[in-house]
C-alpha cells in the first residue's frame, strides 16, 4: 500500500513538472484586434491583417507591444478556407514557442455593404 502512495505522488510530481515545462516553453502569448487590409488575389490562402491592439496572453507577455509602439504590427497570415473581405475586424489568438507560431482566429466582423435603389 505504502509502494502505491509513493507512487501516485511521484507520477504527481512528475506530471506538474510536464505541465511546467510544456508552459515554459511558451516564449510569446497575445490576443490582437485588427483590420483585413489586403486579401492575395492569387492565393485567397493569404491575408494581410494590420493589427491595432495586442493584449497579453495568459502563458506569457506579448512583445509584439513594443513594436506596436512604434506603428502598428502587420502579419500574414494562413485563412484556412475563410473568405475574409478587405475591411474586415479581426481577433487572434498569436502563440510562439521556441519552435513554432501559431494562429487562431477568435472572432470576425464582416464589413456590411449598403447598396441604395435608384
Amino acid at each position: 500500500m505504502k509502494t502505491m502512495k509513493n507512487l501516485a505522488i511521484s507520477l504527481c510530481v512528475l506530471g506538474g513538472m510536464y505541465t511546467s515545462g510544456a508552459s515554459a516553453e511558451v516564449v510569446q502569448d497575445c490576443v490582437l484586434s485588427g483590420e483585413v487590409v489586403s486579401v492575395n488575389q492569387q492565393s485567397s490562402e493569404k491575408m494581410r491583417v494590420r493589427f491595432h491592439k495586442m493584449e497579453h496572453g495568459e502563458l506569457a507577455n506579448c512583445n509584439l507591444k513594443g513594436r506596436a509602439k512604434r506603428g502598428r504590427v502587420d502579419a500574414d497570415i494562413t485563412m484556412e478556407g475563410l473568405e475574409l473581405p478587405k475591411g474586415s475586424k479581426v481577433t487572434y489568438a498569436f502563440q510562439q514557442t521556441r519552435s513554432e507560431a501559431n494562429w487562431q482566429l477568435l472572432s470576425v466582423q464582416r464589413p456590411v455593404l449598403l447598396t441604395s435603389k435608384d
